[in-house]
């Protein structure tokens, strides 16, 4: 006997089992119509479309990624087989990416396949070949055979549409290969009759009648379809007709004639038609020609297949003309640019379709991830909140305690600064007004020890007086270095050509002062431009009191891009560097170029003048 808890187990178990397998066999229909699609695609790719759509709707309601990705590769296929290439690889990528997601290597190779043939077609080899390596990768890792057959061929089909013709050929021999272990004869003939194209191609046109042959004695034995029969034999029409064996062109042509015509294909037999006028005309049998040339015009006309209407109409125009009838000539030769034109516009149209259907799949694809991550963002929403106000929170606390920081680093900083700049007054005044107050008391008390000696008492006071005229120069400087009004260059080459010109004009020496353009926007601080203007005002004291000189060049330019070079000249009666004796003025200078991280440089002679460079970064 069975426990009632074990009864009541499985009475609340059997709904659930149920809903289990109504949801699996629901998903086994979903995925039953996308593939119905994807097979349905070669014949009809609209219907296809339509259908798979309808799939992906369904897979999206019950949150199926298996059949959702399966939707999407049958609806990029279609539209591969449509010719909207844009919006193949729009669903292929999506497809794609749901598979990877759940780990299915054998279908990502199958796409994989599907994007390289899309990426062929619109002539991006680097990105089928991408695509077509990692699928023989996959293939091989789980040693699927049709898989890795089915990648050689379509690296055959991709490197014969890169010009590789020798690689596409062996991939094309290796498929076959694999085609025929298989047993799978269909795609061995339909890969032999690429493999004859491409040794057309390369103008191998016994390798390409050998290939067809032996495709053509396959079909016969393993009882292939008249279709594939048909193709083989066109194919062999082709490669004799490119040799000119028009004779063995037509009769492979008319076999293949007799037979879509048997099938009833218009399509095929509208260009099987243009094929048996076009070598009747090679042969002068021009009535013949005349016959199925206007018949394959006629089938296409009703087809609405411009572009092999106009291939049929150019021929009926050379045929017209050969035969001398030249108003039929004219005729359609003008219906020949009649239907170039509407080609055009033809391919416009389809140009413009084919973005629609991009942003159609575009958007379906947006309105399919919407739905699923609705319930996620419903769930999540709250906790969304509560964290948010936390960050609030936090960021409020935290940007108060970084204002609170900033405001005392930029009081420390004031400070910090305050004490810079009273220190530097400081050593200024010791430095330099310091020492020639001491040289001014020294010199008042020999004056007063001396008084008795008017001549020393005089040398002692004029010297008293040029030590004052210098210690207010010093002074100066230094109120104005600190003055914020003279932070800018152009206010320092402002001053220093006011001090030259003050301290030329008495001795008439001739100035020339130039500045080169962008020089006066230069941006320095209030130490660099005080070693650059004291280290100019030596320069120039040195050249009027030792050298004699009648002119004086001063420049500012550029040194390479950031460098600024002051170069002061004389004409001066110069000095030997070696002989000259060192003082206070030439160490004074060096020790300003090393603070400003520049070069000092001199140049001189005797009779040949003094050339001061310094070179500085700015």
């Amino acid at each position: 006997m069975l426990s009632r808890k074990y009864i009541l187990f499985l009475v609340l178990m059997v709904p659930f089992l149920a809903g289990l397998s109504q949801n699996a066999s629901k998903d086994s229909l979903v995925l039953k119509k996308a593939t119905e699609a994807f097979e349905l695609a070669f014949s009809n790719s609209d219907s296809a479309i339509f259908m798979a759509r309808e799939a992906l709707e369904e897979a999206s309601g019950m949150e199926s990624d298996r059949a959702i990705a399966n939707a999407h590769n049958s609806i990029g296929w279609a539209f591969l087989q449509k010719g909207y290439f844009d919006s193949s690889i729009t669903h292929l990528v999506n497809a794609r990416k749901i598979f990877d997601d759940l780990n299915s290597d054998f279908d990502v190779t199958k796409v994989d396949i599907n994007l390289a043939e899309a990426y062929t077609k619109q002539n991006k080899i680097s990105e089928a070949i991408r695509f077509l390596l990692e699928a023989d990768s996959l293939s091989n890792r789980i040693r699927n055979i049709p898989l890795q057959t089915d990648v050689k061929r379509q690296l055959a089909i991709v490197y014969r549409e890169s010009g590789d013709h020798i690689r596409s050929a062996d991939y094309f021999r290796k498929a076959m290969e694999g085609f025929k272990e298989q047993q799978d004869y269909f795609r061995f003939v339909n890969t032999a009759v690429s493999l004859s194209i491409l040794y057309r191609n390369m103008k191998l046109l016994d390798s390409s009648l050998s290939v067809l042959q032996r495709s053509l004695g396959i079909v016969s034995a393993q009882h292939g379809t008249d279709y594939q029969k048909a193709m083989v034999e066109e194919n062999l029409g082709e490669t004799y007709f490119q040799g000119k064996h028009f004779e063995e062109a037509l009769k492979y042509y008319s076999k293949a004639y007799q037979t879509f015509q048997a099938l009833d294909n218009k399509a095929d037999l509208a260009y099987e038609a243009f094929c048996v006028g076009r070598t009747l005309s090679e042969l002068h049998r021009y009535p013949e020609a005349e016959k199925y040339l206007l018949k394959s015009y006629a089938i296409n006309d009703s087809l609405g297949m411009i572009n092999y209407q106009l291939d049929a109409s150019t021929e009926l125009a050379s045929l017209y003309h050969t035969m001398g009838e030249w108003q039929k000539a004219y005729q359609f030769l003008q219906k020949a640019a009649q239907l170039k034109d509407s080609l055009d516009f033809a391919e416009q149209v389809a140009k413009t379709n084919e973005l629609k259907e991009r942003f159609e799949s575009e958007k379906q694809s947006q309105e399919i991830e919407l739905l699923r991550t609705k319930n996620q963002l419903a769930v999540a929403d709250n906790r969304r909140t509560r964290i948010v106000q936390l960050i609030f929170i936090l960021l409020f606390i935290t940007a108060l305690i970084i204002g609170w920081l900033l405001l005392n680093r930029f009081r420390i900083k004031k400070k910090l600064e305050q004490q810079v700049l009273r220190n530097r007054i400081a050593r200024d005044l010791h430095d330099d007004i310091g020492s020639t107050l001491s040289s001014i008391d020294i010199s008042s008390r020999i004056a007063m020890v001396k008084r008795d000696d008017p001549e020393l008492v005089f040398a002692q006071l004029s010297k008293i007086r040029q030590q004052a005229v210098q210690t207010m120069d010093s002074m100066s400087d230094i109120v104005w270095s600190i003055n914020p009004v003279n932070d800018n260059f152009e206010s320092m080459l402002s001053r220093m050509r006011e001090f030259a010109t003050e301290i030329c004009e008495p001795g008439s020496i001739h100035l020339s002062f130039e500045v080169e353009a962008g020089v006066e926007k230069i941006s320095l601080d209030d130490q660099r431009r005080k070693n650059i203007f004291l280290l100019f005002k030596e320069s120039v004291n040195n050249a009027l009191k030792y050298s004699d000189c009648t002119t004086l060049d001063i420049r500012f330019g550029w040194q390479g891009k950031n460098k600024l070079l002051l170069t002061i000249r004389d004409n001066g009666k110069g000095f030997e560097r070696d002989t000259v004796r060192k003082g206070n003025g030439l160490t004074s200078m060096r020790s300003r170029a090393e603070q400003l991280g520049g070069i000092f440089h001199i140049e001189s002679g005797i009779g040949k003048g003094t050339v001061i460079q310094l070179e500085c970064p700015v």
